[in-house]
């Protein structure tokens, strides 16, 4: 009864720390001046840019950069991968 216990304790506290790892929010970088929010290595910006969480830049009224597309990024990170 105890190793049943202690089993399922053990179960959720893993199942927990997943779900919790994998919602970490995705940083995007913006610019003072600019409209768009982006990848860190996006081509278009290359000076200037701060990070901060995409929900937050969304909030702010920034949309996707069209070059880098990091919201495109992001699902195809979520993916799982196909074999090919």
């Amino acid at each position: 009864m105890k190793r049943n216990s202690l089993f399922r304790i053990i179960f959720f506290a893993l199942f927990y720390i997943a779900i919790n790892f994998s919602s970490q929010a995705q940083t995007v970088y913006v610019t003072d001046g600019g409209k768009k929010y982006h990848m860190k290595n996006c081509s278009v910006v290359n000076t200037g840019k701060k990070g901060m969480e995409l929900n937050e830049a969304k909030k702010k009224g920034y949309a996707a950069c069209a070059v880098c597309k990091p919201d495109e990024k992001k699902t195809a990170a979520e993916e799982p991968k196909k074999k090919k």
